[in-house]
């Protein structure tokens, strides 16, 4: 066993092997990693909101195709691993934007129906003492001097102040928003940059051999009408 692992780590790569190998590795890194961003933001907002669940059916769909097709196929089980992994975090957005659509839903019902009941003058759980006449109160013209010097202490903030903080703030969380995004891709590329390594290491991942029996080729029909429905899923 010791002989066959240094057997296979002894093999030299050419830089196009190594370079396939890597670049294979960064996308199957990017897929899997593909809908965790989503899941956290909802989860971080409490909200589902501009989230189409018809563009998530279909693609659900898509890679229930894919998975069936690649169990037809008699594919590698790293692809049918993958289409499961795709399957379970489509349903697991599908649930989450469900779940958040029906209690948002809900809460915007109740806040309506408490600002009605407040808004409505005759209903029984206003306070008969709850309205004051705002202007039966003070001496007259007060209400007039009160507004005026009012507006003098607030025209004394200057505006470029108050123009210039939702600039500076508006300009960080765009910084702040570059870097995240770059430190997260950066991350997922030496995710798949490492985990190509540790494979080829291991004896996981070996280079596909040149010689290729024509006869092994051919894949059945349904497999590949799986394959065209998956991938028009996929467009959709």
């Amino acid at each position: 066993m010791a002989g066959l692992f240094l057997g296979i780590t002894a093999l030299q790569l050419t830089p196009h092997e190594t370079l396939s190998g890597i670049f294979g590795s960064i996308s199957l890194a990017a897929w899997i990693f593909l809908l965790v961003p989503q899941l956290i933001e909802n989860y971080k907002c409490g909200s589902a909101e501009g989230i189409s669940l018809l563009f998530l059916t279909v693609w659900f769909i898509g890679d229930i195709a894919n998975f069936f097709g690649a169990i037809w196929a008699g594919l590698v089980p790293t692809v049918i691993a993958l289409a499961v992994y795709f399957c379970f975090a489509d349903l697991m957005l599908i649930t989450q934007c469900l779940y958040y659509n029906f209690i948002n839903s809900h809460k915007a019902g109740r806040k309506q129906s408490i600002t009605t009941d407040q808004a409505d003058p005759d209903s029984p759980e206003q306070p008969l003492l709850g309205r004051r006449n705002s202007d039966s109160t003070g001496l007259p013209g007060s209400h007039r001097r009160s507004s005026a010097s009012h507006r003098r202490r607030s025209g004394q903030v200057p505006n470029l102040q108050r123009d210039t903080l939702p600039k500076i703030l508006e300009e960080e969380s765009r910084k702040k928003a570059w870097i995240k995004n770059t430190v997260s891709i950066l991350l997922v590329c030496a995710a798949g940059a490492a985990g190509w390594a540790i494979a080829w290491k291991t004896g996981v991942w070996a280079p596909t051999p040149e010689e290729i029996d024509e006869g092994s080729e051919r894949i059945a029909r349904g497999p590949q009408i799986l394959g065209y429905l998956s991938a028009i899923c996929y467009l959709g």
